[in-house]
């Protein structure tokens, strides 16, 4: 019998990007999946672009969820995990609403997830090149995605805007930790996936077209900063080594130093105050949405 498989996504005022990627699934030549759309409380006008086209196009296995708040990539696609979950769906498939699935992409990947478990990273074809998945790094404010398949995957991630996750991740090491809000999340659910002894394997004969940066262009660069520094220290205490928890006390003074020194020669005040007031955030445990 064939696994039941859902995909879930998210739109947050990008209703143009989630038209074209749901294009793209209507187009899609297996149609034996459930889509699941979680809406992050966008604005109405972008709510309304998005509701006259669907109410033009009928997609089939459609469930559409409207989240009251913002909670961003984590607590979006929780919601949608757990509707997936709550209907039976053996495999929950997150890709990013900016990705363009090929038309056999629902095919091919159900052909490659027979007999497997765990969670299978799905190459973004980015242009000028592919990433495969992200590389574990400790005391580093950003994680680096990898441009080549690696020979085996231990310490290494599944890209959150694409990635596929058996129900027996979910019952084993629960849902996505909401306390991120954004970025680093899928770094962390992979890493506890993986200390749980689940398999991580990446999909390389498929992959879907992804549009970077437009996250990055939403948020805006000195909030881009101000969750990466928040969220690396989060993580770095939370999922690290015993040495790296040590190290995350005096790695996070060395960061607000250089930006006080950089504050009192006036320097990058915008990226120096956001960088600040990360490490104050982690120190206050202000988790989940600091920005809006």
């Amino acid at each position: 019998m064939n696994s039941k498989i859902s995909i879930v996504t998210i739109n947050y005022n990008s209703a143009d990007e989630t038209i074209d990627f749901l294009k793209a699934i209507k187009d899609q030549s297996e149609t034996s999946y459930d889509i699941i759309l979680v809406d992050n409380a966008s604005d109405k006008t972008d709510l309304d672009r998005l509701n006259l086209w669907l109410d033009k196009n009928y997609i089939q296995g459609l469930h559409i969820i409207k989240n009251g708040i913002n909670s961003g990539f984590s607590g979006g696609c929780n919601l949608g995990i757990r509707n997936a979950l709550e209907n039976g769906s053996d495999w929950v498939i997150l890709l990013n609403n900016d990705t363009i699935p090929t038309n056999r992409f629902c095919a091919d990947l159900r052909a490659i997830l027979r007999d497997k478990k765990g969670i299978i990273g799905i190459p973004m074809d980015e242009g000028l090149k592919t990433a495969y998945c992200g590389k574990i790094s400790w005391l580093k404010p950003a994680l680096s995605h990898v441009h080549n398949m690696p020979k085996q995957c231990k310490g290494y991630y599944a890209i959150g805007g694409g990635m596929a996750i058996h129900k027996t991740v979910f019952s084993i090491i629960g849902l996505f930790d909401e306390k991120y809000f954004l970025y680093f999340e899928d770094a962390d659910f992979s890493l506890r996936s993986s200390q749980a002894k689940m398999p991580f394997t990446i999909a390389g004969d498929i992959k879907v077209r992804h549009g970077v940066q437009a996250s990055t262009k939403k948020i805006g660069s000195p909030n881009l900063l101000r969750y990466h520094y928040r969220n690396a220290l989060y993580f770095n205490n939370k999922l690290g080594p015993y040495y790296i928890k040590i190290l995350v006390w005096p790695w996070s003074i060395l960061v607000a130093i250089k930006q006080l020194a950089k504050i009192c020669i006036r320097r990058d005040l915008d990226h120096s105050w956001a960088i600040l007031h990360g490490v104050m955030d982690f120190y206050m445990n202000r988790m989940g949405n600091i920005v809006n």
